[in-house]
């Protein structure tokens, strides 16, 4: 994975006009980028916030799918992988399969990138 790549296209992402467990989605971005950087400890701090944003309580939101792909590209090029797969299982284990909900879209969202994920494997 291109790290140069993966920020601009974070960065191009609407994320202040989607919403998650706290409002704005705005600080999603921050969160991925942290999450594939070389800081372990700021890597951590983001995958607690994303946890806390995107899959608060076991609850998804608007945000949620968005952000799917880009857990997977992270999870498929083997950054924190471990931890990401468990975000996507968390993520993907609400809601059903059809719908317009946000539970629907973030599971239909993990579904999508299972191609991707399992080639990694």
């Amino acid at each position: 994975m291109d790290p140069s790549r993966f920020s601009a296209e974070v960065d191009a992402h609407p994320w202040a006009s989607l919403t998650h467990a706290y409002g704005s989605a705005a600080d999603v971005p921050d969160c991925l980028r942290a999450l594939a950087g070389d800081d372990d400890e700021k890597a951590e701090e983001a995958l607690s916030e994303l946890y806390g944003s995107i899959l608060h309580q076991r609850s998804v939101y608007e945000a949620t799918a968005h952000a799917v792909p880009f857990l997977a590209r992270m999870a498929a090029a083997g950054i924190r992988a471990a931890d990401v797969l468990a975000l996507l299982g968390g993520i993907a284990e609400n809601g059903a399969d059809h719908g317009d909900s946000d539970e629907a879209a973030a599971r239909r969202a993990v579904t999508a990138e299972l191609p991707l994920l399992l080639a990694s494997v």
